[in-house]
């Protein structure tokens, strides 16, 4: 069952500049190559990442971080043209894997997530507008409870690009 969110469309016309405190409990998540450190960020020779992707990559970390109370170990961020793919993995807690690895249990971390998403989908939507200076064209967010990953699509309007 695949599920996706209908999209609003609407303007920012401007944005005050963001600060994100990471108050991580546990330290720095785990590093899997190819990913960033979060306190890293404004350092951008991790992984021939751009500072943009890098940044991109430090907000859904922390906006992870301040709404859901953890965030993923990997996070990595692909710009293409007007689109920016967000893959984040291992962010359920061992009692979500363990239920991850039924059919059920995967239909209820699936639903709840969904259900989060929804209250929170436009704060995401706000903080990454105010990071890449710009409204969106839209944002789609999906999980897979079997891979402990989440992916998100962030749009840039037609004539608009990543720079």
């Amino acid at each position: 069952m695949r599920v996706s969110f209908a999209v609003a469309y609407y303007f920012v016309p401007s944005c005050p500049a963001e600060s994100w405190v990471a108050g991580q409990e546990g330290g720095t998540p785990e590093m899997v190559e190819g990913s960033i450190a979060p306190d890293n960020v404004n350092k951008h020779e991790h992984c021939g990442e751009s500072a943009q992707e890098m940044s991109i990559a430090d907000a859904i970390q922390h906006f992870e971080q301040e709404y859901m109370g953890r965030s993923s170990r990997y996070i990595r961020v692909y710009l293409v043209k007007d689109i920016a793919v967000v893959r984040a993995r291992g962010m359920l807690s061992p009692a979500e894997r363990q239920l991850a690895s039924t059919h059920e249990g995967r239909v209820l971390i699936k639903q709840l997530w969904v259900k989060e998403m929804e209250g929170l989908k436009s704060v995401l939507r706000y903080r990454l507008e105010c990071l890449i200076g710009m409204p969106l064209s839209g944002l789609t967010l999906d999980i897979d409870p079997r891979e402990d990953e989440w992916i998100a699509v962030i749009r840039l309007r037609p004539e608009s690009s990543w720079g």
